[in-house]
């Protein structure tokens, strides 16, 4: 394409504007200047010479016949650690009520590592949390989800991960959440993160993009050789707002009301975390979960193409337990290839006893003794107060070291 592509606004549907704009490419950035203002929108369909735009902002004040400009390399803000400790929105603006983010040039986003390029995960990643790094550690570049109700803490436990991580750069990416909620993240921002968000209340267009933002700094800040965790609220409102892009722009909807390219753009974002040869972009996202993954093709895509999920569980939740992990249902595929033979079987005996204790709860509220006959029962009921109480933990972190002891405290009892 040679210069700009040009042209006006000729039609508004739904939520989408058509635009006459030749030569635009699938994907472009366009500018609307109407309305007294300059509006950017991204180029979502095409059909013969007119293109459908998903805005990025309300489309208060853009009437027909204003001029659209598109620009695949539109200026934007420079990523890498020039962002960090910094707080915008998908276009830059500023959040954290500092001055304005430098401004440059940006190409389109080269997305995931190439094969060539990626690296085994091979050194745990530590959060902080003992009932994840003790039974659920997981490797540094994996990609982790936490599935869990309305209400059962996934905002806090990534609060605490936020804190606690082992990380050299954090980037949290707020999508579709409340405002209240932000606007915490936002006062608690250190000199090594940085925040993008998109509340709930902006366009699905501008959701989208935080999202795309998100992921491409915590790819910078990996080029530079930085073990960076990216921590993502959350990718169901992702996955949300996607839907409401491709069903505006025409395309039918597929398995629970979602077009089949919601499935393949999250596919997409998911694949970009991971180490490097240098560096590493460790993925930990919240995913909301009502009910079985059959019901729910959100939910079971991202169990797809993650290396690993935290179930939390409502019934430990309403007990006030933090973090209210349901150790049974939760994995971590990488826990294996990263950590030592020691912590592997504590951390299976400590799974065994929390499995055992869970089959015998409704035999034991009938007043049935369930251990008659089950010694290694029987050792688990003995020391249940010692294992809840590893699995429970305040606000503060805990060091991996404070957490191995601890899991060997707890599991050695355990043995026969």
């Amino acid at each position: 394409m040679i210069g700009r592509a040009r042209g006006t606004i000729v039609a508004t549907r739904g939520g989408m504007l058509e635009a006459e704009l030749p030569f635009v490419r699938a994907g472009d950035t366009v500018v609307i200047r109407g309305g007294g203002r300059d509006a950017r929108a991204r180029v979502v369909a095409l059909q013969g010479t007119c293109a459908t735009l998903a805005p990025w902002c309300a489309l208060d004040g853009i009437a027909r016949g204003d001029p659209v400009t598109a620009d695949a390399s539109a200026a934007f803000a420079a990523l890498g650690t020039a962002l960090l400790g910094r707080a915008m929105d998908a276009s830059g603006a500023v959040l954290d009520g500092g001055p304005p983010i430098r401004s440059a040039r940006m190409g389109r986003d080269p997305g995931a590592l190439a094969l060539g390029e990626r690296r085994p995960c091979a050194e745990l990643f530590h959060t902080g949390i003992r009932a994840i790094d003790g039974p659920l550690a997981f490797g540094r570049g994996a990609r982790i989800g936490i599935f869990g109700p309305p209400g059962a803490g996934k905002s806090t436990i990534l609060e605490a991960i936020v804190r606690g991580a082992d990380a050299d750069a954090t980037v949290v990416a707020l999508i579709g959440e409340r405002g209240r909620e932000a606007e915490r993240h936002v006062e608690a921002l250190d000199a090594r993160t940085t925040i993008v968000c998109a509340t709930s209340d902006r366009p699905p267009a501008e959701r989208l993009r935080a999202a795309e933002v998100a992921f491409a700094q915590a790819g910078a800040l990996r080029a530079r050789g930085l073990d960076v965790l990216l921590v993502v609220d959350s990718l169901a409102r992702i996955a949300s707002a996607a839907r409401e892009i491709a069903l505006a722009a025409g395309e039918a909807p597929g398995r629970g009301g979602f077009p089949p390219s919601v499935f393949a753009g999250l596919a997409r974002l998911l694949e970009r975390a991971g180490p490097a040869a240098r560096g590493s972009m460790t993925l930990v996202a919240t995913v909301l979960s009502e009910g079985p993954d059959e019901h729910d093709p959100v939910s079971e895509a991202a169990r797809g193409g993650l290396d690993g999920h935290l179930v939390l569980c409502e019934r430990l939740a309403r007990m006030g337990r933090f973090p209210a992990i349901d150790l049974v249902r939760s994995t971590s595929r990488t826990f294996t290839d990263c950590a030592a033979a020691e912590h592997v079987a504590a951390a299976r005996l400590l799974r065994a006893a929390v499995a055992a204790l869970d089959e015998s709860r409704d035999a034991r509220g009938l007043g049935i003794d369930a251990a008659a006959g089950d010694p290694f029962l029987g050792r688990c009921l003995e020391h249940e107060a010692t294992i809840d109480a590893f699995l429970s933990q305040d606000a503060a972190p805990s060091p991996f070291a404070r957490t191995l002891a601890g899991l060997a405290a707890v599991t050695q009892p355990l043995h026969a």
